[in-house]
C-alpha cells in the first residue's frame, strides 16, 4: 500500500516520516542478512547458547507474502469479497464452535469450550487445526531452524529465522486469567483494499456511530496522527503450554490484538515499542551446515519429531 501524497510543508514532513516508521510491514529496519556459518553462528546461536530470552520462529521462504501474521487472519483477510469485516471474541468463538469434529475433540480433553476462556481452546487449535490468531514462537533456536528446513536436503530458497525480545519484560505472561481477558476483547478489522484510494474511500464513506465505537478503523479520525493510534496493534508473548507438543517444541505465542489488517499488512509501531524484533535472512547454501548441526547437537528436533514426539522417543 503506497504512502499518501501529502504536500511537502513541515509538520506534513515530520508526519509522513512517522507513517513510514508505523507502517514497516516486514520489520525491514531489523532485516540481517546471514551468508555463511559463522555469521549465523554469532548472530544467532551463540546467543541462544547463552540463555539470552529470545524467542525463535523459523519461515521455510524469504518472501513478501510471507508476513509475520497469525493463520486465522491470513485466512480471513484472503477470503470474502467485502472490502472490510470486523473479528471480535464471539466471531472466533462461532468458528470454531461450528467445526464438530474439533470440538468433540477438544471436549473430550478439557470440557466444553467457554466462550470467556478461549485460550486453551485456540491453543488447541493451533496445533491441531492449523489455524488461529496466534502466531508461533519457541524458546529454542532448533526448533526454529527444524521448522525453516522441514526436513529438506535440497534448498532453492533462502530461509527466515524471526527472533523476539521483550524489551521491558512486562510484554510475556504466564497468567492464562490475563490472556483470556485479552482474547474477550479481540478486536481487528480487516481491510481488503489494494491501493491507497480504495482504503481512503473507504473511511470517506463511513460515519462514527454507537455500533462502530469499538471498530479499530471506523473509529479512526481524520488526521493520519488518529489513523496511527487506531490501526496499530498491541502484542504479548503468551508462555502458557498447555499441551504435551506446545511443551516439547517450547513453543509461546505472539498475540497482536486491536489494529486494522490492510491487505494482510499492518502498523508495526506499537509492536517495536513493547519487543525488539528481527528478521534474520539465511542464505539457502548455509543451510546443509544447519541440517547437520541439527542432527549432531538436537536429533530429537528433527522435524517429523516436532509432528510427533513418538518419533523422537524411537531415536
Amino acid at each position: 500500500m503506497e504512502l499518501p501524497n501529502i504536500k511537502p510543508n513541515n509538520m506534513h514532513r515530520r508526519l509522513r516520516t512517522k507513517l513510514q516508521d508505523a507502517f514497516d510491514v516486514s520489520y525491514s529496519v531489523a532485516q540481517v542478512r546471514i551468508d555463511s556459518f559463522d555469521a549465523f553462528e554469532r548472530e544467532l546461536l551463540t546467543p541462544f547458547l547463552r540463555s539470552s530470552g529470545v524467542f525463535y520462529r523459523g519461515e521455510r521462504i524469504c518472501s513478501p507474502s510471507r508476513r509475520l501474521l497469525p493463520t486465522f487472519l491470513r485466512k480471513e483477510a484472503l477470503s470474502g469479497d467485502e472490502l472490510y469485516s470486523h473479528i471480535d471474541s464471539n466471531a472466533l468463538y462461532n468458528f470454531y464452535t461450528k467445526k464438530k469434529s474439533f470440538i468433540d475433540v477438544y471436549t473430550t480433553l478439557y470440557g466444553a469450550p467457554d466462550p470467556e476462556k478461549q485460550y486453551k481452546m485456540l491453543a488447541f487449535a493451533q496445533h491441531y487445526l492449523d489455524v488461529s490468531p496466534f502466531i508461533d514462537f519457541s524458546a529454542s533456536l532448533y526448533v526454529a531452524l527444524s521448522f525453516a528446513m522441514k526436513g529438506r536436503t535440497e534448498f532453492e530458497d533462502d530461509i527466515v529465522i524471526y527472533t523476539a525480545f521483550d524489551i521491558g519484560d512486562d510484554d510475556t505472561t504466564t497468567d492464562e486469567e490475563e490472556v483470556n481477558e485479552w482474547l474477550s476483547g479481540y478486536n481487528v478489522g480487516i481491510v481488503r483494499a489494494e491501493s491507497k484510494e480504495e482504503f481512503l474511500k473507504l473511511l470517506a464513506s463511513r460515519r462514527k456511530s454507537e455500533a462502530e465505537i469499538g471498530n479499530p478503523l471506523l473509529s479512526a479520525q481524520k488526521t493520519l496522527e488518529s489513523l496511527l493510534n487506531g490501526v496499530s496493534p498491541t502484542a504479548k508473548l503468551v508462555n502458557i503450554p498447555t499441551n504435551d507438543l506446545m511443551k516439547y517444541q517450547q513453543g509461546v505465542f505472539l498475540l497482536l490484538n486491536d489494529f486494522c489488517l490492510m491487505d494482510t499488512a499492518y502498523f508495526t509501531k506499537t509492536v517495536r515499542q513493547s519487543f525488539v524484533i528481527k528478521k534474520y535472512i539465511i542464505d539457502k547454501n548455509v543451510c546443509p551446515k544447519l541440517q547437520k548441526l541439527l542432527q549432531d547437537k538436537a536429533p530429537q528436533y528433527r522435524y517429523p519429531c516436532l509432528l510427533d514426539i513418538s518419533e523422537a522417543v524411537k531415536g
